[in-house]
This record gives structure tokens, C-alpha cells and sequence, in this order.
């Protein structure tokens, strides 16, 4: 998986893997905050910032994860690829 945010790029094995390495640049992230934790945050992000509800689906973190990726990357905040 690959996420290019502000020029950089980031790369990951999985989704959740590709959480931890950006969740430091976030301000309301910590150490601590899980892959489910990063997901709310960035709804909520989407929420204000974009008046834009993400929907995920009933599944796994990482599927979750993926598609809160893909609606990011669908407002222009970030490039997001899964490299297949």
C-alpha cells in the first residue's frame, strides 16, 4: 500500500501497518491509538473539514481501513494506492 500526503510518501505492507506509519503526523493521534482510533479520528476530520460522512463497512480493520483510505484520497487530501 502507498499514501502520498503533502509531497511524502508513505509505504506499507498492509492498511493498518500503513496506520502506524502516519499517525505520528496526525495532532490527535498517540502512540497509543489503534488502527479503529485512527479511522474515527479521520471521520471525524472528514466530518468537519469536508461535510463528508465515511461510510465504512461491517468488516475487518483492515477493509475498514482501506476504505477510509480510498474516501480520503476521493476528497484530494491524499493519493492512495494499494499497489496490486
Amino acid at each position: 500500500m502507498k499514501i502520498k500526503i503533502d509531497g511524502k510518501e508513505y509505504r506499507a505492507p498492509t492498511a493498518v501497518a500503513l496506520i502506524d506509519e502516519i499517525k505520528g503526523i496526525n495532532w490527535s493521534a498517540t502512540p497509543e491509538t489503534d488502527a479503529e482510533g485512527y479511522i474515527a479520528i479521520q471521520a471525524d476530520t472528514l466530518k468537519r473539514l469536508w461535510n463528508k460522512k465515511l461510510i465504512l463497512p461491517e468488516s475487518d480493520t483492515e477493509t475498514r481501513a482501506i476504505a477510509m483510505f480510498k474516501a480520503i484520497a476521493s476528497v484530494g487530501a491524499w493519493e492512495f494506492e494499494t499497489e496490486e
